[in-house]
Formats: structure tokens, C-alpha cells, sequence
């Protein structure tokens, strides 16, 4: 059983202890000196993880699993877990950043237990170090209502260590341009998912801020390729850079803008996807 599968167990079981002993005394439970540390983290972690919001079991929004075994293997699957952290952390901090505290918060502890946690064993097989505590660091200045200039160095540091994280990925015959734009468009279909489920079923900021994470993950992952792409595969760069455009009209930054078209949204994000999986 993963490590932190049981650290977030043990936090569960603690919460009702450590938040007694933390009102108790008027102390913040992270910081409390009454608690032993591995117990403040836990019961910080515990208290953010629980519950979802929107973001649907069922597998109808853009969030998906993660195979563990899967991503050991493939580079695309492995890339595509990093980006989905990375997604959580870009959107977290929009929301931090624009006074969405709580939201931005639970955004940050959801990128820890949705793929971290499924992923924490993969890592450490493959030498990833310091991804966790990266992240849990980010979750607890989050967590502790920090100035938003240190959750920024906080998450900052989440994707310097995702960048190392990638480095230590599986290999396959595609080449690493092939797998960049495989994840890109990974992130495309799963913000478009995103996209109508928000505008369908649920408007909360919560599901709104998965979406544009998604979004957000693809441009990012974008910028490093799209010139070389052009060089490759003009067809492939060009369904990417549709489907980006969209993505930036559903997703125009934490404030939403007019209702895109999702129909076209889709079908964009599935051309891109198909473009990206025909190249090699």
C-alpha cells in the first residue's frame, strides 16, 4: 500500500483529535506545537482532500483516472499525470491570486490526491525526490492564508519540480515532440470535457477551475513546441492552435466570459487529439 495512501488514512482518522486540541487552545492546527508534525500535515491535508466538489465520479468531466501502472510505462499516460497536477496548481493559484482562497487551497490539495497519491510509488521508483514535498508545501502556505507572492514561489517551485519529474519519465519509440503533443492535446479534450460539463450540469467555481487548469496546462505545453512543431507536422500544429483558441475563448481567465460553442470546442479538441496521435 502507498505510503501516503496511508499518512492521508491516519489523517482522517486524526481529524475530529487534532481539530479538538487545536480549537482547544485557539491554535492553527498546522502550526500548533501541541500536535506533532506529521499529525498537523495530515489533519491539514485531511480537512482540504475531503470531497470533491465538482468533479464527477462518473468519469463525465475532463478529470479521468490515472493508471499508475499504466504512466510507469507510457510516456504520454506519465505526462499526462504531471500535467493534471500541473493543471490544479496553474488554476489553484489564478484562484489565490483573485482572493478565491479556499478554492485556490482545495484546488492545490486535489493535485496531491488525485495523481499524486496514485503516482507517489511510480515516482519514487524512478528517483523523483522532491515532487511531494513540493507540493505539500504549497498546499500548507495555501493552507496558512500566506501572501499570495509566497504561494506563487510556493507553486513555482511545484512546477520546477514537475519539469524534473518529466525528465525521469519512460521512454518509447515516439519522439519526445510526438509525446509533448499527445499530452497537449490530452489536456485539450479533458478542458473541453470540463467545458460542457460546466456549462451543462455544474457552474461551480470549482468546475470551472478544473476546465481552465486543463486549459491552462495545454498553452503552457504548447508554447514549448508549437514553432517546432510547424516544422514537422503543419497540419498537427494547426488542429493544436484551433483548439488552443477555443480553449481561450470557454477559459478566458477565472472571470468567465460569454458561453463558447461546445460542440465546436469538442470537435476541435478531437481533431487536435487525432492529429497528435498520427505523429511519430
Amino acid at each position: 500500500m502507498k505510503t501516503t495512501k496511508i499518512w492521508l488514512g491516519v489523517g482522517v482518522a486524526i481529524v475530529a483529535g487534532a481539530s479538538s486540541a487545536a480549537q482547544a487552545e485557539n491554535l492553527d492546527p498546522l502550526n500548533s506545537t501541541s500536535i506533532n508534525a506529521p499529525a498537523a500535515h495530515s489533519f491539514v491535508l485531511a480537512q482540504l482532500i475531503r470531497g470533491e466538489g465538482g468533479e464527477n465520479e462518473s468519469g463525465e468531466s475532463g478529470e479521468g483516472g490515472i493508471d499508475a501502472a499504466a504512466a510507469d510505462k507510457d510516456p504520454v499516460k506519465y505526462g499526462i499525470a504531471l500535467q493534471v497536477i500541473a493543471a490544479h496548481y496553474y488554476a489553484g493559484l489564478a484562484a489565490y491570486e483573485a482572493g478565491e482562497k479556499t478554492a485556490g487551497t482545495q484546488m492545490f490539495a486535489h493535485g496531491f490526491s488525485e495523481v499524486y497519491a496514485e503516482m507517489e510509488e511510480v515516482f519514487k521508483k524512478r528517483g523523483v525526490k522532491d515532487l511531494g514535498a513540493k507540493i505539500e508545501a504549497a498546499i500548507a502556505a495555501a493552507n496558512k492564508n500566506a501572501p499570495a507572492p509566497e504561494v506563487r514561489k510556493a507553486v513555482e517551485a511545484v512546477q520546477t519540480a514537475l519539469a524534473g519529474a518529466e525528465k525521469a519519465g519512460p521512454k518509447s519509440a515516439l519522439s519526445a515532440l510526438a509525446v509533448k503533443a499527445q499530452v497537449i492535446a490530452d489536456m485539450l479534450d479533458r478542458a473541453a470535457a470540463q467545458y460542457v460539463l460546466t456549462l451543462k450540469k455544474d457552474s461551480t467555481l470549482e468546475t470551472y477551475l478544473d476546465g481552465l487548469g486543463f486549459a491552462l496546462a495545454a498553452r503552457t505545453e504548447a508554447e514549448k513546441i508549437l514553432s517546432e512543431l510547424e516544422k514537422s507536422s503543419a497540419a498537427a500544429a494547426k488542429a493544436i492552435r484551433a483548439a488552443l483558441d477555443l480553449a481561450s475563448n470557454a477559459y478566458p481567465g477565472l472571470k468567465r466570459g460569454a458561453p463558447a460553442d461546445t460542440a465546436k470546442f469538442l470537435a476541435a479538441a478531437s481533431t487536435a487529439r487525432i492529429a497528435a496521435t498520427n505523429l511519430r
